[in-house]
């Protein structure tokens, strides 16, 4: 008897305990279908996590929390409409969970703060809603998108990439985290190559993609629009390991699955390749008991039961429901205490008590607690503070590859690396590979080797000069004048040298080359010209029964006047507009195989005027050419034994000026056309200047051995120059 007693009183007493438990109501918006419908995995997480709650009586005495969920389609219309239903609807609810898309977290946030209602949201991720001026009643377990931005902008920068593409559908959540990235790429110096925005047909931007050859693509669309982006990709064949997406944590699991594009599910997946996406990290394994009680794999398990083992979308928010459920608990706790002796209790809310409504929104904002997935709490924007993870797709399923410390380093994982078709990271765009283009080793060591023969064969025929200057037969061709053309030939091979090192580490060779060619011209044509002119007055004073010879005094003026006239316009060019080298880009060779696009460079020597001033030195030049060639032709015929050399004078003319016009054609050869250019105009340089120092010295030379050998005594042979020297002049045919 006393034991039937004592059980009926027990069920009396158990009867009493659930008799005073105070309903409290929490509204749920969950977006069951639309764009995204991540409210069917999460819906099963909430039902989970208020079973933790009204179990535990410890968690919220004297209460019971319920969930009226409403499905908001991803719409922000819908969500206005539900909002203002339910607030009508004779119910009182205490706060919000949800909503789960942004556009419909930031209209519904915006109005619930009038009926002083406090809403957490389990993966509303747009940064317009840190702004606590507009949302002053708004929270959320998820990081702010903004916040990815930088773990985005990271990754690029550990992969060395350095251009990228975005595009993104025409959504405000989307939009903003686009802008904001880029303002992030600009102060890291990472070009965004182009932005395309879409609304409903990704189609023509797709193929600017591929026309543009996008390789690195952050990518930001809901799930139904991914499908669309990524058939259009493989319709176009605008995929493959060159191609690297980077796209949004919102998509459902197995969003290439759907009915909206004529592609299937695998050409899809085909076009996305291995992409991969930045996230909030949650943990899918841990035996430690939060605060409240709870172990992550109890969860995990729960929640599988409750889902019948089913992938469902939104299933990755499932940990992040179950922080929410605790927030949403932990603040109303909170709250309680603070009205303990006020004579109030949560059951007294309603929507026009600001008091309580500013002591829930208070105490949710120093909500912090150890849960499942880590430590929960909020900052002064109602964001909270989370670790961040990359993932890749791989084999048919996102694995993590990577996770962001505390210390903005990557973690990378070892049992899941991130894998790439090559074996290696993609370039962002065809590398451009500069490709010097300089002078065949050969050919300049060629012409080097040539011109310094040319140098020892001009100080060979200088020292001779030297040696019998005051020997008849060098005496009478005018020693110091063949000095003069001898300098001049030496110079000239030295141009040889300069004319081959390259101007991009010593532009000033630019100058020095001009003025070494010009001195070098001047020397051996001016003195050509000058023994040239000599004879023509020669021949006009025999006319005139006037047959003394000039003095190299007047020969040498003749060379400084055209020296001068030279020099004189060089430096007047070098004033007013300076040569200088410049790089020359040609034209680019791709080549695929290694994924860069060759460009040939070369420097060369320009100046603004340039056009006009060679202009001038070339007419310039011509002239005297074409006088020194009338006055060969002319004095073609005359012989004078006392000039012995005047026959070889003419044919050097003839060599120099032919050479000359020859050469007139090397400036105005293509840039780009190194090799010849640099073979054929040092060519014709040490052609010439050989062949002049030849025809003027090898006869001497000749000469001066046939008479030793005849005579035997080379002082015989000097002569004392006269005062006046009498001339006898031979024509051809005649005496």
């Amino acid at each position: 008897m006393f034991a039937r007693r004592s059980f009926v009183f027990l069920l009396l007493l158990q009867g009493q305990t659930f008799a005073v438990l105070k309903n409290l109501y929490i509204l749920g918006m969950l977006p069951m279908e639309g764009p995204w419908n991540g409210g069917v995995g999460v819906l099963p997480a909430a039902k989970v996590a208020l079973g933790y709650v009204n179990k535990n009586m410890d968690a919220l005495p004297g209460y019971r929390v319920n969930m009226i969920w409403n499905n908001t389609k991803c719409n922000p219309g819908v969500g206005s409409k539900i909002l203002g239903d339910m607030m009508c609807s004779g119910k009182t609810f205490i706060m919000l969970l949800g909503a789960g898309c942004s556009p419909v977290s930031e209209i519904v946030a915006e109005a619930a703060q009038f009926w002083n209602l406090v809403q957490v949201s389990y993966s509303s991720s747009s940064p317009v809603l840190s702004d606590k001026h507009r949302f002053p009643y708004f929270f959320r377990v998820v990081a702010n998108q903004h916040k990815h931005n930088y773990l985005r902008v990271a990754f690029l920068q550990y992969f060395n990439w350095t251009k990228v593409t975005t595009i993104h559908q025409s959504e405000q959540v989307f939009g903003l985290m686009v802008e904001h990235i880029e303002n992030i790429l600009i102060t890291k110096n990472i070009k965004v190559m182009n932005k395309f925005v879409f609304t409903n047909s990704p189609r023509v931007f797709v193929q600017k993609l591929k026309d543009d050859d996008a390789r690195i693509i952050i990518g930001a669309f809901y799930t139904d629009k991914a499908r669309k982006v990524f058939c259009e990709a493989f319709k176009i064949r605008f995929s493959g390991p060159k191609i690297v997406w980077l796209l949004p944590a919102n998509l459902e699991h197995n969003w290439w699955k759907g009915n909206n594009t004529d592609c299937t599910g695998n050409e899809i997946l085909s076009a996305a390749g291995n992409y991969f996406i930045i996230t909030d990290y949650f943990k899918y394994f841990g035996t430690e008991k939060d605060d409240n009680g709870i172990t992550l794999q109890q969860f995990m398990n729960d929640y599988k039961k409750m889902t019948h083992y089913q992938t469902l979308t939104g299933n990755y928010h499932a940990q992040a429901t179950y922080d929410a459920v605790w927030v949403i608990v932990q603040a109303l706790k909170a709250t309680m205490a603070d009205l303990q002796n006020t004579g109030f209790g949560l059951e007294d809310f309603t929507y026009t008590n600001r008091y309580i409504g500013e002591l829930i929104k208070n105490n949710t904002l120093r909500v912090n607690f150890n849960s499942i997935t880590g430590r929960v709490f909020f900052d002064k924007n109602g964001d909270t503070i989370r670790l961040s993870m990359v993932k890749q797709f791989q084999e048919g399923k996102l694995v993590e590859v990577a996770h962001y410390d505390q210390r903005n380093e990557f973690i990378w994982s070892d049992s899941t690396p991130v894998f790439w078709i090559n074996g290696e990271p993609p370039k962002d765009s065809l590398e451009m590979v500069m490709d010097p283009v300089s002078l065949l080793k050969p050919l300049y060591a060629t012409m080097c080797v040539i011109a310094a023969l040319g140098i020892l064969l001009a100080l060979s025929f200088l020292t001779f000069n030297i040696k019998f200057r005051n020997n008849r037969i060098i005496k009478m061709s005018s020693p110091n004048i063949n000095s003069a053309i001898l300098l001049g030939c030496i110079i000239s091979y030295v141009f040889v040298f300069i004319q081959g090192i390259e101007t991009r580490e010593m532009p000033i060779l630019c100058q020095v080359r001009l003025y070494f060619f010009i001195i070098a011209f001047s020397l051996l044509f001016g003195a050509l010209f000058a023994k040239t002119w000599r004879l023509y007055i020669l021949l006009i004073k025999m006319r005139k029964l006037n047959k003394q010879v000039s003095k190299d005094t007047h020969l040498f003026i003749e060379i400084g006047l055209i020296a001068g006239v030279n020099m004189s316009i060089v430096v007047l060019w070098s004033i007013i507009s300076p040569s200088y080298s410049k790089e020359m880009k040609l034209q680019n060779m791709v080549d695929p195989d290694n994924d860069r696009v060759v460009i040939p460079t070369l420097w060369h020597c320009t100046s603004k005027h340039d056009k006009y001033f060679t202009g001038i030195l070339v007419s310039f030049q011509a002239i005297i050419s074409l006088i020194g060639l009338c006055l060969a032709f002319t004095t073609r015929k005359v012989t004078i034994p006392e000039l012995n050399d005047s026959k070889e004078i003419g044919l050097c003319i003839y060599n120099v000026v032919v050479l000359s016009a020859l050469g007139i054609v090397v400036p105005f050869l293509p840039e780009n056309h190194l090799n010849i250019k640099y073979g054929l105009g040092c060519g014709l340089i040490i052609i010439g200047a050989t062949v002049t120092q030849c025809l003027i010295f090898i006869p001497k030379v000749q000469a001066l051995d046939t008479l030793m050998q005849s005579k035997g005594d080379e002082t015989e042979y000097r002569a004392i120059p006269p005062t006046k020297t009498s001339l006898s002049v031979k024509m051809n045919g005649a005496s």
